[in-house]
């Protein structure tokens, strides 16, 4: 049998199983009761006994009480995120007995408008006028690793086919994979860390024994800056030059954006935040830093905080590991846009996370 059934499969039922009973679990829940459709139950390791959500029983996957009828009911996994591998889940749905496994990201191509785009993801039929960009950013990529992956997410997303999904590898570590020639840049690093959250990456160069010389952060959440602080106090051994740390955003140009601030890694630059905050260009508060890597996972913001970055870019060439996940054109629109401002790097891609997380752009200049 495979993996997942056509989200058609919903036309022929007229009550499914949810699994996955977190915020994307109660969204579809609410979209398929809306159209109709009674939701039996949801499924979830976390359930506790006698959970519900609105209603409708919370169950462990484990403690079957469905009967062979409603295992043959169409069970929507209904989670979209970087830890969970969703073949495995549809797998095990299977072990249990369960005959149709629709995915959330077949869901969502049904039931885009009502969704939303969410970071990758959004309606396919976008993908047509997308097509000279994507075709102009395959010929890219520096190694067969790259234009595989690339080629093999542009594929997923068009068609929702898990058998054509990068996987992480685990022997690869995020922002420092060792497959790449030229990367990680020679020591000392004078690293550049914007969204630099709670001195994770920091915490990486520490267990990966990395010389370093000197390190900007930015991080304008200001639980999360608090942390980021705790961290870099206690960084061993200190920096020649040390750890200078912003409570800002980083931009195209300086000045004060909106917010929503108090959601861990996912705080982000949005219109309808919760907040002010401060941002910089990176041009304006970093001269004469000499950056020789800039790392940048900033929610959607890489494209204007390279643009505010250019002039450093373009005068010491430092290496790059930027994000290209959180929007759907990122993928391409990032390398092509360090590609037309002619500055010397050549351009890999890795996948460190399930489902398109984690997506990262290497860049490495050409000495």
């Amino acid at each position: 049998m495979r993996r997942f059934q056509p989200v058609l499969s919903l036309d022929y039922h007229h009550t499914v199983i949810l699994y996955g009973a977190g915020n994307i679990g109660r969204e579809v829940h609410a979209i398929l009761t809306q159209h109709g459709w009674r939701v039996r139950c949801f499924l979830d390791r976390n359930a506790q006994p006698g959970a519900h959500w609105q209603g409708v029983p919370v169950l462990h996957p484990d403690n079957d009480v469905l009967t062979a009828e409603e295992h043959g009911w169409p069970v929507i996994i209904a989670i979209f995120n970087r830890d969970v591998d969703i073949p495995a889940v549809a797998d095990t749905l299977t072990k249990l007995g369960h005959t149709i496994c629709i995915s959330f990201v077949d869901f969502h191509a049904r039931f885009a408008a009502e969704l939303g785009d969410r970071f990758w993801l959004e309606n396919r039929s976008r993908y047509a006028a997308y097509s000279e960009d994507i075709n102009q950013a395959q010929a890219l990529w520096a190694d067969e690793i790259s234009q595989k992956t690339y080629a093999d997410f542009i594929a997923f997303r068009q068609t929702g086919d898990y058998a054509k999904l990068p996987c992480p590898r685990p022997d690869q570590t995020q922002y420092f994979p060792t497959d790449i020639a030229g990367w990680p840049p020679a020591p000392p690093l004078r690293f550049v860390d914007c969204g630099a959250y709670d001195g994770d990456t920091l915490a990486v160069l520490v267990q990966a024994n990395r010389p370093i010389e000197a390190v900007a952060g930015f991080e304008p959440d200001l639980t999360n800056f608090q942390r980021l602080a705790d961290r870099a106090r206690n960084f061993r051994p200190m920096p020649r030059d040390g750890i200078t740390l912003w409570p800002c955003g980083v931009a195209e140009q300086t000045g004060t954006l909106t917010f929503s601030a108090g959601q861990g890694e996912g705080s982000r630059l949005s219109q309808e935040g919760n907040t002010t905050i401060q941002c910089v260009a990176l041009d304006d508060v970093l001269s004469g830093f000499r950056p020789t890597l800039i790392k940048m996972d900033i929610e959607g913001a890489e494209p204007d905080a390279l643009r505010g970055a250019r002039r450093l870019i373009t005068d010491y060439r430092p290496g790059l590991a930027i994000s290209v996940y959180h929007r759907p054109d990122h993928l391409w629109q990032i390398p092509l846009m360090l590609h037309h401002w002619q500055s010397g790097y050549q351009f890999y891609l890795r996948a460190h996370a399930f489902d398109g997380f984690d997506t990262i752009l290497y860049a490495v200049p050409q000495r």
